[in-house]
């Protein structure tokens, strides 16, 4: 469900990069100055739950209960997205790349193709990446460690905000 979401994402960004949204909204830094914002205090969010998980939480827990991966797919899929949605330098890396490829000599079609192309190698990818950590061995290596990484990566997450908070007082 997060790779399915992250890849709707991402068409999306693509998809405004084509209709020519993301160049509009990187032009208007009131919006981007909040999309900025939301996404830290997102990461913020996600990044104490890690923590939060990771302390308190135990290694021999499995790492998704069937509870949880029952009634959390609609979260899953939230969240997917949001870490998309919320992160207003793939709209930059859109223009940077689409730029170089996209013209106006292209029919409409073709540029949406193109855009729909980048959203699909993006879910499968994420797909690839799920399937391959839920593998055995890495699997029981993740289980085992499992705590640690919580942490880990929650702190990084937290690391990222900083970054963002830092470069948005920077460039004000």
């Amino acid at each position: 469900m997060v790779a399915v979401a992250h890849g709707l994402g991402v068409w999306l960004y693509a998809l405004a990069v084509v209709f020519g949204v993301a160049t509009l909204l990187m032009h208007l830094s009131g919006v981007m100055l909040a999309v900025q914002f939301a996404g830290m205090v997102f990461l913020c969010y996600l990044g104490a739950g890690m923590i939060r998980s990771g302390w308190g939480g135990s290694s021999d827990a499995p790492l998704i209960s069937p509870a949880e991966n029952a009634a959390g797919s609609d979260s899953y899929f939230r969240d997917g997205f949001l870490i998309v949605f919320l992160n207003p330098k793939i709209m930059v890396f859109f223009v940077a790349v689409f730029s170089q490829f996209l013209t106006s000599s292209q029919t409409l079609m073709a540029q949406v193709y193109a855009a729909s192309l980048a959203g699909v190698i993006d879910a499968v990818w994420y797909a690839l990446v799920a399937l391959l950590v839920s593998s055995g061995r890495v699997s029981e290596w993740l289980q085992r460690y499992r705590n640690r990484l919580d942490i880990l990566f929650g702190l990084m997450l937290w690391g990222v905000s900083i970054t963002i908070v830092y470069g948005i007082l920077n460039a004000y």
